[in-house]
Formats: structure tokens, sequence, C-alpha cells
């Protein structure tokens, strides 16, 4: 099994393809202080182009929402160890993840530190010679995000658990119809992460997704996803899970929601839920992140009941 190194955090180079795209994603809550967030950094350097999502919210209902999509890049939001968006985002790889954020609702000094190595769990968890569209390099990791966030007025402290993404690749947003990403962080020694993926190319729902369980890795065979919508028809209040692993062991998680933030790039919108994760009698962060969009459109949504869909800082 593949294990990304160090440098592979760290930007690289893109083909000729207009839809080579590469992005870092984290996502955490820190349940006892009270506050989570969200922020997905996309960049199309061929293009020239960001995509950003960045939210945080408290328990209390401050919450803070940046969204862009198709906005120019900066030559200066890539180097050799950083993305960014313009002034107001930037994360430097070494070693870990150091995440700056600066708006004048909104500032943050972050870092995320990984519980385990950046292993290619396309190798665990995906049949022989298959890949996620968009997904070619691609690797995922649970960890710690601490630091200190400003949401208007507040300043908090946090020590939260949470997931990140890294990928490089060619990815066409206009193909999915549908998602179920869910990652689950219990703490260093249990992570789980499904994924089921609606794309009419494939003329199925891609089913995915593996269990890091005391320093071990184990591929979940099949899964069955439940989702209760609000009647946004976009934002979920609850998720539960049955997940079959290769082992013959049938594991039952569930998840609420605390808050969620609407991510809108290129045309594909989903609801980023953030709350907390039950399973065996313990308790973790869960971030179910749920697009539903079998007709195709592109529009961003108009109007969400549940989840934050504003730009900048509000109220629940």
């Amino acid at each position: 099994m593949q294990i990304f190194s160090e440098q592979d955090d760290c930007p690289h180079r893109p083909d000729d393809d207009p839809l080579w795209q590469e992005s870092s994603l984290y996502c955490w809550h820190d349940r006892k202080a009270g506050l989570g967030g969200f922020w997905r950094l996309g960049q199309e350097p061929v293009v020239g182009a960001v995509n950003s999502c960045f939210g945080v919210f408290t328990d209390e209902g401050l919450r803070f929402r940046s969204n862009v999509t198709g906005v120019a890049l900066d030559p200066a939001d890539r180097g050799e160890r950083h993305m960014g968006w313009g002034p107001h985002l930037r994360v430097e790889f070494d070693g870990h993840a150091d995440i700056t954020a600066d708006f004048p609702d909104c500032e943050a000094k972050l870092r995320f530190d990984d519980f385990h190595p950046r292993f290619d769990y396309h190798a665990i968890a995906m049949p022989a010679g298959q890949q996620l569209g968009g997904a070619a390099h691609h690797f995922e990791v649970s960890g710690r995000m601490t630091g200190r966030v400003r949401i208007g007025d507040c300043e908090i402290e946090i020590d939260a658990l949470g997931y990140r993404d890294r990928s490089w690749a060619h990815r066409d947003w206009t193909r999915i119809r549908g998602t179920r990403w869910w990652p689950c962080v219990f703490g260093p020694d249990l992570t789980t992460h499904v994924i089921h993926l609606a794309d009419p190319t494939l003329g199925r729902i891609f089913k995915v997704g593996y269990v890091w369980r005391d320093g071990k890795t184990t591929a979940i065979v099949d899964s069955d996803v439940i989702v209760g919508l609000e009647s946004d028809a976009l934002t979920p209040r609850y998720g539960e899970g049955v997940l079959h692993l290769e082992t013959g062991e049938e594991l039952r998680l569930r998840c609420d929601r605390t808050d969620g933030i609407v991510m809108h790039v290129r045309g594909y919108s989903a609801v980023e839920t953030i709350g907390t994760a039950y399973l065996d009698g313990r308790e973790g962060f869960s971030n179910l992140e749920v697009c539903t969009n079998a007709t195709g459109g592109s529009a961003p949504p108009g109007l969400a009941v549940g989840s934050n869909n504003v730009e900048g800082f509000s109220h629940r």
C-alpha cells in the first residue's frame, strides 16, 4: 500500500488539462468548546481559477461563511509549500497544515496534525483497477485541529477532532448527481469513512469506504446510508449507516447535526453537516456531506433550513 510523503502535501505541477484541479479540505468540531468549521480550497491553475468555501459556527448560533467559485487565481496563491485565496485564506504545509483565515468578521489560526500515515485508501477500499472520478491522486487523514478562532466579537480556543482531504487530478463537477461523503473520527484509534457517489456515466451508485482501527485499515465492501432531509431538500438533519466490512463484521453508525455549511463549487452544491457521530457506545466527530441533484441542476441553492447559505457573519 502506498504511503504519501510529506512532499505530496505540497502543491503539484499540473498537466495541460483545463479540468485539472488541486484541493485541500479540512473539517472539524470541538464539542467542548462549542465550535466547528469547514474549509475546502480548490485551485485550477490551468484556467487560473479558485474555488473556496470556508465556514465556522458556534453552538450558540454565531455563523460565518465565505463561498466563491471561479474567481481569479493570483500567482501568489500557490507556492512550493502553500495554497491560498488572496489575503483571506492560506494553508502552509510543513509536516502538518497551518491554516490562517483573515476576514473582518472572522479570523483563525489553526493547525491540523495527522493521526495516521497518509495512506492510499483507494488501494484498500476500491475494487481492483477502479478509481473515483477526479481522485486519481488522493489521500484522506483523520487528526486533530487546534488553535484560535474569532467569530464576530467571540474568541474561542479549540482542540477538535477533524478530518482532511488532499487531491490533485482531473475533476468534472458536472458528472455528480448525488454524494454521501461521510468521515467520522472517534480518536487516534478509530475512524470510519464512507462514500456513496451517483454518477450517470457509471450507471450505478458507487459505494466504497474503510475503517481505521487500532493501527489497521479494513475495507468496507458494502454499506447502506440513510439521510433525513429538511424540507429544503438540501440540509440533512441526521444520518444512519450500516457498514459491512471485508472481515464479515457489521457496524452501525449514526450522526446528528450541530450545524451545516452550504458549499457551492462549479455548479455542485452540497451541505457539510457537522455534528456528533455514534458507534458502539462511542461518540466522535462527524461531517456528512450530502449532495442531492438527480436532475443535474447547476444554480446555487436559494433557500436552506438548518444550514448556512449566506455570505459573511450571521446568527442561526
